[in-house]
This record gives C-alpha cells, sequence and structure tokens, in this order.
C-alpha cells in the first residue's frame, strides 16, 4: 500500500538516523531528569510547551497552503486559493466550537486522528527508507493508531490522575460530566490499542532491531510512562513529529535548507510574537491568578491545535492518496 510513497524520498538515510537519535536521546535526558531531579512546576511546562508548539509545531502545519496549492494549482490555476482556504479555516472553525458544543464526540475524536496522523507519518517515512511493506489497509490503519497515539494511550492508562487534572482545564466547563466520560473512553481504547501496539514494536524490532529508527516507538512508550504528560507531549509532536513533518514539506517542494529555512523563520516568529502578547493580554485580564492564567493557556494550546491539527491531517491524508494514485500505473507495470 506504501510503496509508491517510497518514490518520494522525504529525507536521506542519513540525515532520518540523526533525528532517530537526537529524538531518542532527548527522551532518554528527559526521564533520566525527571526520576533524578523531579518535576518542574507546572506552570514552567506550560510555558516551555506553548513555546516549542509556536516555534515547531505552527510552523508544521503553517506551511499548508504549499500542499493546498500543489492539490489544487494544476486544476484552478490562480484561483486555488479561493477554494483552499475557506475550506481550510471552516473545518478550523468548526473543530474549535465543537468543543464547547460537542466535547465528548470532539476530544475522543481528535484523540484518535492524531494518533492514526502520527502514526501514518512514521508509517511514510519507514517507507521511504525501506521500499515500503505489503498489508492489509486495515491492519496499517490501526498499526498507525496504536503506534503514533502512545503519547495518549499510555497517559491514559499509567497516568489517570494527571489526564483527568488536565482535561478539566481544557475542556469548557459547560458539561460537568464530560471529563470522566473522556478519560473513560480513552482508557478503554488504550486498553485494546497498547497491546496492539506493542507487537507491532516486537514485529519491527525483530525485523529491523539494529535500526535506530525501530526503537523510536520504544523511546516514546517509555517518555509517555515516566514523564509528564505535556513533557511526553510536547517532545514528540514538537521534537519527532513536526521535525519529521517538516523534512518531508521541504523534500517534497525540493527546497533547499536555507531557503526552507527562511519560509519557516517568519511562521516562528510571529507564533511566539502571539505567545507572548497573548500571555500579556490574559495575565492582564486575570490580574496575578496564575490558575486562570494557566487553564487559560492550556485551553488556548490545546483547542487552537486541535483547530490547527484536524484540517491539517486530512489535507496531508489527501495528498498522500493523490500521489499514490499518480504512482499506481507505474507500480502496476
Amino acid at each position: 500500500m506504501l510503496c509508491a510513497v517510497a518514490r518520494t524520498s522525504f529525507f536521506s538515510r542519513g540525515s532520518g538516523v540523526l533525528l532517530s537519535v537526537f529524538y531518542i536521546t532527548i527522551c532518554v535526558a528527559v526521564m533520566a531528569a525527571v526520576r533524578l531531579l523531579g518535576t518542574p512546576e507546572v506552570s514552567v511546562l506550560v510555558c516551555v510547551a506553548v513555546v516549542m508548539v509556536a516555534i515547531l509545531g505552527v510552523p508544521h502545519g503553517g506551511l499548508d497552503h504549499w500542499t493546498g496549492r500543489r492539490l489544487l494549482a494544476s486544476r484552478f490555476r490562480d484561483s486555488w486559493w479561493k477554494l483552499f482556504f475557506p475550506g481550510y479555516l471552516a473545518v478550523g472553525v468548526a473543530v474549535a466550537v465543537s468543543w464547547f458544543v460537542f466535547p465528548l464526540a470532539t476530544v475522543i475524536g481528535f484523540f484518535l486522528l492524531s494518533a492514526w496522523h502520527f502514526g501514518r507519518e512514521d508509517q511514510h517515512r519507514i517507507a521511504a527508507k525501506s521500499g515500503g511493506t505489503r498489508s492489509s489497509a486495515m491492519q496499517e490503519h490501526v498499526s498507525a493508531i496504536a503506534l503514533g497515539g502512545l503519547v495518549i494511550w499510555i497517559p491514559a492508562l499509567v497516568r489517570t490522575d494527571e489526564m483527568t487534572w488536565m482535561l478539566r482545564m481544557i475542556v469548557p466547563a459547560n458539561d460537568p460530566g464530560a471529563v470522566e466520560q473522556i478519560v473513560f473512553f480513552t482508557r478503554s481504547i488504550a486498553v485494546f490499542l497498547c497491546p496492539v501496539a506493542l507487537v507491532a514494536c516486537v514485529l519491527q524490532l525483530r525485523r529491523d532491531g539494529q535500526d535506530l529508527n525501530a526503537w523510536v516507538p520504544v523511546a516514546t512508550a517509555g517518555i509517555a510512562a515516566i514523564a509528564p504528560i505535556l513533557v511526553s507531549f510536547t517532545t514528540y509532536f514538537c521534537l519527532w513529529h513536526s521535525i519529521l513533518g517538516l523534512s518531508r514539506l521541504r523534500s517534497q517542494e525540493g527546497l533547499t535548507a536555507p531557503r526552507f529555512v527562511a519560509s519557516v523563520l517568519p511562521l516562528s516568529v510571529m507564533a511566539v510574537s502571539g505567545v507572548v502578547a497573548a500571555g500579556w493580554f490574559v495575565r492582564q485580564s486575570l490580574g496575578t491568578s496564575s490558575i486562570g492564567t494557566m487553564q487559560q493557556s492550556l485551553q488556548t494550546l490545546f483547542i487552537g491545535l486541535s483547530a490547527i491539527a484536524v484540517p491539517h491531517l486530512l489535507l496531508h491524508e489527501w495528498a498522500d492518496r493523490a500521489q499514490r494514485a499518480t504512482y499506481r500505473p507505474e507500480v502496476q507495470r
């Protein structure tokens, strides 16, 4: 299924190994720091998470118009943006609003979609490196959700109280029983998917155990179990998934590293400036209430992230399907 995608080299084998070494080293260092030094204040973790998402996570999704142009410009020429931007923004607004209207369905759906997207990105990386593997579509998608969601499923089982507290801070308070329902359903899903992820990890290690890329899920599982949720999620999302996605996008656009950095840097600067301005505004509005500031920051981070993430992942799955359809005739020859 992923053979055609392998024809596009998202990044070289050497740079892929370097990224794996970097990510695994960070995970080990964070786990050791948590064990030896303890956990920093939650307010510090929130600030670090927001800044890192602004620097790496926002550009990861902020360049989606490049993908939209590549998909639509051949058919709609200079009018591609008239279809792309309204549709993209409409999906994002709908997701943000649904947090207030349907919190249970929205959060569970966001967890599943995010896990699926994370896992699919890793599957494309493996296919690009090894030439792809043959497996059923159902097996690919279930494996993607299981492995890509390790930063969600493991904390749901071993850091339940922390997840419950975070969701109480994030989920709008118009449905008092929503958080308990979300945690219950997330744990139920995790009970099924964690064994699936374990089997997938073991098979991958048996097949490519000498390849450091095969150890990335193990490092993710370790940091998800040991470190606070904000730490494990930020580490995985910013220092693995976002960098992986940016590397893939650079290769697809055929840009040199300096040109790509020049394109990404303004988005990062604007995002960080926006974070600073929003933090100042919230602080002034709420006075010196650190709890109120923290709640506003967490709500903005996760609701805003979901509003960007859902159209982002739908767009990139569409792009991947279009790419596989383009290469299918060559594969069949």
